[in-house]
């Protein structure tokens, strides 16, 4: 679970910030293109014995400043759409970036460009930011400043490190703009589509063609560097096939919100849910529930008043050893409005209290009264009778 699932590091600005596991493998190849192959170009260090811990310092703190200039393009979306009235869900950085997860879809074509803009925007000023300090360092080396200082060999690292940040943010900034949907790009695209047609399903639709068009064009380069012998091509290959994907999801993600918002958390959820007293002991629970328990059952108190949650997610935190002495009490979810849901509200708001909350399923409550729950299988059944 820990090396699928993204890990939260916090909140940023209100917004929880996620990194997937995917994003470890690309932060160590990064660190080791770096120290091995970049910087030792760049520095014109000689191959030496033993391992270069300077290069290697250099090369950790020029990936985080990477990482650091993606979250601030990610963010910049976010705090764009928040502006905007959208709802952002996460930021989440991984193997190929980053990405800004929204609620819901904009309300307009300018509200879309303007999502959309943002990013790409602050990743120029980045690497414009980035530039001026490498061009200033340079003259000042050139000048001879830093011959009488002890500082000699830090302004060559800072400089080497700003030119790098310039490179990777302008490349960051112009790939993004490309016309290909779900970049920022092919986002623009569809507000334009969006503007001129005045219908944000087919302005998507159109998109997601432009995206897979975009990655059909890179799969064809790829293939014909790997041809000349030249394996880099394989990464472009990679992104075709993350693109083409992206560019799918992305679209059936839009009917899929479109839908949920045609329907009642009511309408969909499991009921009557099971239900189980507090005061089981989970080895009791496990014993008499176990061929529905994949699922979470109510528990309720001896009032017959649901006051929580439990399902295996819940006593898999718990050893066996320990589950004749423990109460369902002790290891259910109590009820709090992050883990319920008005029986009246939209089902997208379900989905969305799920992926923030990053739950599988909430309690659906009607004023003081527990009705039911709804989870990701519901709303999932109910989008594959629509074809979706």
């Amino acid at each position: 679970m820990f090396l699928t699932r993204p890990w939260t590091l916090g909140k940023i600005f209100g917004i929880p910030l996620r990194i997937d596991p995917s994003w470890l493998l690309i932060f160590l190849l990064l660190v080791y293109q770096l120290a091995f192959i970049v910087f030792p170009y760049e520095l014109g260090v000689r191959p030496r014995r033993g391992i270069p811990f300077d290069l290697i310092a250099l090369a950790v703190a020029a990936s985080l400043l990477l990482f650091a200039s993606v979250l601030a393009h990610e963010l910049a979306h976010a705090l764009m759409a928040r502006t905007r009235g959208v709802s952002v869900l996460s930021i989440t950085l991984f193997i190929f970036g980053g990405i800004a997860q929204i609620g819901d879809e904009p309300d307009s074509p300018a509200t879309e460009f303007l999502i959309a803009i943002v990013g790409p925007l602050i990743s120029f000023v980045i690497a414009i930011f980035a530039g001026a300090v490498w061009i200033w360092l340079q003259a000042f080396d050139a000048l001879g400043v830093f011959y009488q200082t002890p500082l000699p060999r830090l302004a060559l690292y800072v400089s080497v490190v700003a030119f790098y940040l310039a490179q990777t943010n302008l490349l960051l900034a112009v790939f993004n703009l490309l016309p290909g949907f779900p970049l920022d790009g092919g986002r623009v695209l569809r507000a334009l589509v969006w503007a001129v047609l005045k219908d944000p399903k087919r302005a998507t639709y159109w998109g997601m063609l432009s995206g897979r068009g975009l990655a059909l064009l890179m799969a064809g380069v790829g293939v014909f560097f790997i041809l000349r012998g030249e394996y880099d091509g394989g990464w472009a290959l990679l992104m075709a096939w993350f693109l083409w994907r992206a560019a799918g999801d992305a679209y059936h993600g839009m009917l899929a919100r479109e839908l949920l918002k045609q329907v009642t958390v009511g309408e969909l959820m499991r009921s009557p849910a099971s239900r189980v007293s507090e005061a089981l002991s989970l080895r009791e629970l496990a014993e008499q529930f176990s061929s529905w328990l994949r699922a979470p059952a109510l528990a309720v108190d001896l009032q017959g008043v649901a006051v929580g949650m439990i399902g295996i997610a819940q006593l898999e935190k718990f050893n066996r050893a320990h589950w004749e002495t423990t109460r369902v009490r002790q290891a259910m979810l109590p009820l709090s409005p992050d883990n319920t849901v008005r029986s009246t509200a939209p089902a997208l708001q379900a989905l969305q209290v799920m992926t923030e909350r990053e739950r599988e399923a909430l309690a659906v409550v009607q004023g003081e009264q527990a009705l039911g729950i709804i989870g990701r299988e519901e709303l999932a059944r109910y989008l594959q009778t629509k074809g979706e």
